[in-house]
């Protein structure tokens, strides 16, 4: 047996310097990996829909007991639940905002982002998706999108009151009370 070492002299612990270890904001905030983009995406996606379907059981219980007094909803809505019924101006509002949270933001983004991201890599045997960066991007427009429709739900909440009514086929009128009678 010869004594040859073949050019290197030391052991693998000698490699460990050349690993990369992300930070916790790389890795799963500001992720460019398409598995932890549809992990972000799932969880945005969970959390707008419980925020539909916490708006579902406001307007729902309205709509299943119309004669019945909740006295818990002045506790959540405040002036829009007075005496335990909805105002119906905010009913509206509810239904319109529940309707476009749960199409746009769980089944069309938070369905089709979290599939397709984990998904097509896996089937067409890539690493990753073309352009992580982009990837990535996709995700935090949807995020800012979903920040967008939480802070108009609150908008359309204060907005709600008694100088504006939603007229016919949906339509939003601005009117005095003067005028109203």
């Amino acid at each position: 047996m010869s004594d040859h070492t073949h050019g290197h002299t030391g052991t693998h612990e000698a490699h460990d310097h050349h690993e990369h270890h992300q930070s916790f904001w790389s890795k799963y905030v500001f992720s460019t990996d398409h598995k932890m983009i549809s992990k972000q995406f799932l969880v945005t996606a969970i959390v707008m829909a419980l925020l539909a379907m916490f708006m579902s059981v406001i307007f729902r219980l309205q709509l299943g007991w119309p004669d019945h007094k909740f006295p818990i909803l002045e506790k959540f809505i405040g002036s829009w639940g007075k005496g335990g019924k909805l105002d119906p101006n905010f009913y509206l509002a509810l239904v319109t905002i529940h309707g476009t949270i749960m199409v746009f933001f769980v089944l069309t983004g938070g369905l089709s982002g979290t599939f397709s991201n984990l998904l097509i890599p896996l089937q067409v045997g890539a690493r990753d998706m073309a352009s992580g960066f982009l990837n990535m991007l996709s995700y935090w427009f949807f995020f800012a999108s979903c920040m967008v429709m939480t802070a108009a739900a609150g908008y359309a909440r204060l907005r709600i009151g008694n100088d504006v009514v939603v007229g016919e086929h949906g339509l939003v009128h601005r009117f005095s009370i003067a005028r109203r009678n």
